[in-house]
């Protein structure tokens, strides 16, 4: 699986092979860009390139206090 994240022009900023590294690095932009959580995501990937599960957007990613 690879994990990648997009902003909302769909410009891959990372991409990884491990969801909570992905999850954190999402959160990490969730909690330095507020304003811009809403416009960036992860999906999953199988290794056939298909989309796999639900598009998960910063905004909805719980930031550590």
């Amino acid at each position: 699986m690879t994990y990648s994240i997009f902003d909302g022009t769909g410009n891959l900023i990372d991409a990884f092979t491990d969801r909570a590294a992905a999850l954190d690095c999402l959160a990490g932009i969730a909690q330095a860009e507020p304003a811009a959580a809403d416009e960036v995501f992860l999906i999953a990937q199988n290794d056939a390139g298909e989309t796999v599960g639900e598009t998960v957007f910063a905004s909805s990613v719980s930031v550590p206090a």
